[in-house]
């Protein structure tokens, strides 16, 4: 997951372990880091808050991922409206999205959605 507020990749990483099928296997603050860990470990899911300080358009960065391993599911993340945000995935071709605020049970069912899309 990539988000540069550390509590909420605190709250993210407790909610998405918390029934015990969900790894969280790197956490980042940037999306440079990002680039690093996806390179290094490719995930299923790639869960990416879409505003990051080093991060001007978010298209460039999404394009970067998906070239460093294009097997993995990106979902959007963020506290813009949930209209805004979809319309945001759609542009950016994620698999999914989810708002910061959404309940435990939606932000875990949109993971597991996002990494059954990449299985098959």
């Amino acid at each position: 997951m990539c988000d540069d507020a550390r509590a909420v990749k605190f709250f993210l990483r407790q909610v998405l372990e918390e029934e015990g099928d969900i790894e969280v296997v790197a956490v980042s603050s940037t999306g440079a880091e990002a680039l690093e860990q996806i390179a290094s470990c490719p995930t299923d899911v790639l869960l990416l808050d879409v505003v990051l300080p080093d991060v001007p358009e978010p298209a460039e960065l999404v394009g970067r991922l998906r070239e460093a391993s294009d097997g993995t599911a990106i979902v959007l993340i963020s506290n813009m409206p949930p209209h805004r945000l979809e319309k945001e995935a759609k542009r950016l071709e994620a698999e999914g999205w989810i708002p910061k605020a959404a309940k435990p049970a939606q932000l875990r069912d949109a993971v597991r959605q996002a990494s059954s899309a990449t299985d098959g």
